[in-house]
C-alpha cells in the first residue's frame, strides 16, 4: 500500500511537473506575442510622430537682401511657406554684422502665406543687421541663426549663411 501511494505521489508530481511546464510555455508564447504587438505598435506610434513633425513643420525662406548702403546695413525678409511657426531668437553666429535693435521684439509668430485673408504683416519678419566691419556691404560675411518652434513646441534652427546679398539658408536643425 506505501509503495502504491509513493507511486500515486510519483504521477501526481510528473503531471504536475508537465502542467507546469506546459504553463510556462503558454506564458512565454502570449509574452512573445504581446512583445510583438508592442513593438509594432511602437513603429505606427514613430511613423505617426514623424507625420506629425512633417505636416507641422514650416518652411522659413528669405525674400530678399536689402542693401542699405547710407546706413551701413543689412535687413533679411524672412517669410513663412507652409505652417504657422514662433521665431524665438537670432544669433549672430560669425560675420561681420551684429543685430540692430529692431530684433529685440522676439518671439514673432510668422504666419504661413497661403491665403488672401491672412494679414500679409505677420508672414514676413525682417531680420535687421548692422555691418560692423570697414567692408563694403557687397563683401560683408555672416552666418546667422534663426532659432524657431512649431505648433507641437518642438524647436529648430536654420542658419542663414552668405556674402552681401548671396546667401544660403542651411536645413533646418532640431534643437
Amino acid at each position: 500500500m506505501n509503495s502504491c501511494l509513493q507511486n500515486m505521489f510519483y504521477i501526481c508530481a510528473s503531471i504536475g511537473g508537465i502542467a507546469t511546464a506546459i504553463s510556462i510555455i503558454v506564458l512565454l508564447i502570449k509574452d512573445a506575442r504581446k512583445s510583438n504587438r508592442i513593438s509594432n505598435l511602437e513603429r505606427v506610434a514613430q511613423a505617426l510622430e514623424r507625420d506629425l513633425e512633417v505636416r507641422y513643420m514650416p518652411h522659413l525662406w528669405i525674400n530678399g537682401v536689402g542693401l542699405r548702403e547710407g546706413e551701413n546695413r543689412i535687413n533679411f525678409d524672412l517669410n513663412n511657406k507652409r505652417e504657422w511657426c514662433k521665431i524665438l531668437d537670432f544669433r549672430i553666429i560669425s560675420g561681420d554684422l551684429i543685430l540692430d535693435e529692431r530684433n529685440k521684439h522676439l518671439p514673432y509668430e510668422l504666419e504661413p502665406k497661403f491665403s488672401q485673408t491672412i494679414v500679409s504683416d505677420t508672414t514676413r519678419r525682417y531680420i535687421f543687421t548692422l555691418n560692423i566691419s570697414e567692408k563694403q556691404l557687397n563683401d560683408v560675411e555672416y552666418a546667422i541663426e534663426i532659432v524657431y518652434e512649431n505648433r507641437l513646441t518642438q524647436k529648430y534652427s536654420v542658419v542663414l549663411r552668405g556674402v552681401g546679398s548671396k546667401y544660403t539658408l542651411d536645413d533646418p536643425k532640431k534643437v
